[in-house]
């Protein structure tokens, strides 16, 4: 009767490497670079139907405003509602701003915004309907620009994470 074999050494090694290769191609999925963009790209898309609710909720215009990213900053956005005039102050339109979210700093300091495709504002009258029809795109990336993801508002005021 034979004894049961067990692995040789040169059988572990090559298990050995082959586990490691994996374990290295599938770190690239867990970077926290890379969840920091997806989590920021669920973050302003949230914001932009937050910006909807605000303008129904208190019966005025609301939106978001971008500041794309430069040399010196990360860029960001803001969430605004106007304030109307007082009876009797004039006609002087201030915003005042429910949120505002600055990359590259924070929580979010492993993002970047990239770019503003389309206009740099997006607003939504007090019925929560979008005051301009045409879809922005707001491109997102990590500090080294290797990964990327686009949140698409469309022109009914839908945000969508690409």
């Amino acid at each position: 009767m034979r004894k049961p074999r067990g692995l040789t050494l040169i059988e572990l090694v090559i298990i050995l490497a082959i586990l490691g290769i994996l374990l290295a191609l599938g770190t690239g999925y867990l970077r926290s670079d890379r969840i920091a963009v997806n989590q920021a790209a669920q973050s302003l898309a949230a914001q932009v139907t937050r910006a909807r609710l605000e303008a129904i909720r208190q019966n005025t215009t609301a939106g978001l405003r971008f500041e794309a990213g430069n040399a010196q900053s990360a860029g960001g956005y803001v969430v605004y509602v106007v304030v109307p005039p007082e009876t009797g102050e004039g006609t002087t339109i201030q915003e005042r701003v429910v949120q505002r979210v600055a990359f590259g700093q924070g929580e979010w300091a492993r993002v970047r915004l990239a770019q503003v495709s389309g206009e740099t504002a997006f607003a939504f009258d007090s019925r929560g309907i979008p005051l301009s029809f045409h879809t922005v795109t707001v491109t997102l990336s990590n500090r080294a620009n290797t990964y990327t993801r686009q949140v698409a508002i469309s022109p009914q005021g839908r945000a969508e994470v690409r």
